[in-house]
């Protein structure tokens, strides 16, 4: 465990990998100084930090949760601070401040195996808005505001396992904020609602500010978490999710979920009857599904 109150980290092995935010610029970015990648343990949080070593980028950690980036003419960059192992129960809090006037991030970000997935629950963003480049599937409506849901999908790209093809998850909040509280399970409920599950093996899951070929600077402290980190623990809200409309086998219009579409859950304001072939069946409290 790193014990200082203040750091820049020194130099370590490449631990992470972040996807472009947005855009294909040919443009070449020279090397500058950028605070060498590393992952860890600081003030009992895990943290993660990964930059394409390109523009300025500099990653500092204070006490607890807190971490801070700055970035001029960056190339990409991902880093924050939250936990080794990811969960879908997990309630996260935050604090702090987000300055991107150009294309930047502000989201709880992970990854999972078996599948692999990389996933975004982005509370606020700067000049694009990630949804534009992918397929939008519908919304969630949790923690006080509204989620657009999209689904994109990344060719042999960087990932935690190396050079691969894998599909990216998204919720980007309708109107961004800086603070407040992320309930994991409800946006990963409505993200299985529109068939887009989460892989059975969780990486890591921190929350972060990210970067690409842009200037900007963030300051955030993590909280609370139900498993983990912090000191608060807070129940899974109610979550609201719409989603296109299916069609039944015999060609009509059918308000009943689809084969492996969720059908139940608490909190879940959707259809609970399955179409015609399957069955409503229980997960778990938060999660039932047509099968």
């Amino acid at each position: 465990m790193v014990q200082a109150t203040s750091l820049v980290l020194a130099a370590a092995a490449i631990g992470t990998v972040a996807a472009i935010p947005g855009g294909n610029s040919t443009t070449p970015l020279a090397k500058r100084a950028v605070t060498p990648n590393s992952t860890g343990t600081n003030n009992g949080y895990y943290y993660s930090w990964w930059s394409d070593g390109s523009g300025t980028a500099t990653y500092t950690m204070g006490s607890g949760g807190q971490f801070a980036v700055t970035w001029q003419n960056s190339g990409n960059f991902v880093g924050g601070k939250g936990w080794a192992t990811g969960t879908t129960n997990r309630v996260v809090s935050y604090s702090g401040s987000f300055n991107s006037p150009g294309n930047g991030y502000l989201t709880l970000y992970g990854w999972t195996r078996n599948a692999l997935i990389e996933y975004y629950i982005v509370d606020s963003y700067g000049t694009y808005n990630p949804c534009q480049g992918g397929q939008k599937k519908g919304t969630v409506n949790t923690d006080g505001g509204t989620y657009d849901i999209c689904l994109s999908t990344r060719t042999n790209q960087p990932s935690i396992d190396g050079t691969s093809t894998f599909q990216q998850y998204w919720s980007v909040r309708q109107s961004k904020r800086v603070g407040g509280t992320i309930t994991v399970a409800n946006h990963v409920n409505a993200w299985a609602a529109q068939g887009m599950r989460l892989g059975s093996s969780h990486s890591y899951q921190v929350l972060a500010c990210e970067g690409y070929q842009s200037s900007g600077s963030c300051s955030i402290n993590v909280g609370g978490s139900t498993s983990g980190g912090g000191q608060t623990t807070q129940p899974p809200q109610q979550t609201t999710t719409t989603r296109p409309t299916t069609t039944n086998g015999g060609g009509n219009t059918g308000n009943c979920s689809a084969k492996y579409g969720q059908c139940g859950g608490q909190g879940w304001a959707g259809a609970t009857c399955c179409q015609s072939g399957s069955t409503c069946r229980a997960s778990n409290q938060w999660y039932s599904q047509c099968l």
